[in-house]
C-alpha cells in the first residue's frame, strides 16, 4: 500500500482561486502522504482510489 500512496502523491493537484499551484516533488510527497495517512486511518468500507478535497 505504501507504493500506492507514492503513486497517488505524484498526481497531487492544488488550485487556489481557480489557478493551479505548482508544487515541487518534496511538497507533493509531504502533502500527498499526509492526506493518504489521514484517510487510511478512517474506517472505510472500500479502499480509496481517488481522494478529492475542497476547502472554502
Amino acid at each position: 500500500m505504501v507504493n500506492d500512496r507514492k503513486e497517488k502523491a505524484r498526481s497531487l493537484k492544488i488550485k487556489v482561486n481557480g489557478k493551479d499551484v505548482t508544487l515541487n516533488p518534496f511538497a507533493t510527497h509531504i502533502l500527498g502522504n499526509t492526506i493518504w495517512a489521514m484517510i487510511s486511518s478512517l474506517r472505510l468500507e472500500e479502499k480509496p482510489e481517488k481522494i478529492e478535497i475542497e476547502l472554502s
